[in-house]
């Protein structure tokens, strides 16, 4: 067996013909000094950041001797590194990631856009309604749709505006599209990205 690490952190293993995954495990293990010392060389790895809307956000710290999901980028892909006993599938995991990310970046985003906007809310909610992308409650309450996610940042900044908008008119009357048309201009063409979809 031969350990190699590359050039952006990642550690490879590398199991002659016949070999078990649980004899590389032992095999990790017994080199885990050697792997550590190794590693801290290294300052900039690149396998545990994604680039999102340009913005490098952490998502992951990673241990190379605990089985778990790993999630990276390359060429606008997202990787999804499964342990060898993992039940779930693909497309179990990849929503469970786009919700933890959703309670993150929404959260930053809807508290700077309230603030840029002078808009005093209250408890921000990320959840995975079926029938609407967000919601604004009489006391100020914002909640939305963690698959907002799957849109570009100038539809999730509308809707965003969209529902702190509802806390000044609660209806869809023309004095609401007009607010809603102050705060974003370009609200219409962004409106029109969202029909289709469902959430």
């Amino acid at each position: 067996m031969r350990l190699q690490i590359k050039n952006r952190g990642e550690l490879e293993v590398v199991l002659p013909r016949g070999y078990r995954v649980t004899e590389a495990e032992q095999f990790l293990l017994k080199k885990s000094g050697w792997i550590k010392k190794h590693i801290a060389k290294r300052k900039n790895y690149s396998n545990k950041y994604i680039l999102f809307d340009s913005e490098i956000r952490v998502i992951h710290e990673y241990d190379f001797f605990t089985k778990r999901h790993k999630f990276s980028f390359a060429n606008d892909c997202l990787i999804i590194t499964i342990p060898p006993d993992c039940i779930e599938k693909p497309e179990e995991l990849f929503e469970i990631w786009l919700r933890k990310l959703a309670k993150k970046f929404l959260v930053e985003r809807v508290s700077k856009i309230s603030g840029d906007l002078h808009f005093k809310i209250g408890r921000i909610s990320i959840r995975g309604q079926k029938t609407r992308w967000g919601s604004c409650s009489s006391k100020g309450n914002l909640s939305f749709n963690y698959n907002l996610l799957r849109f570009r940042k100038d539809v999730i900044d509308y809707v965003i505006i969209h529902e702190l908008c509802h806390m000044k008119e609660m209806n869809h009357s023309p004095k609401f599209w007009n607010l809603v048309g102050e705060y974003c201009p370009d609200y219409k063409n962004l409106r029109k990205e969202l029909k289709g979809h469902s959430s």
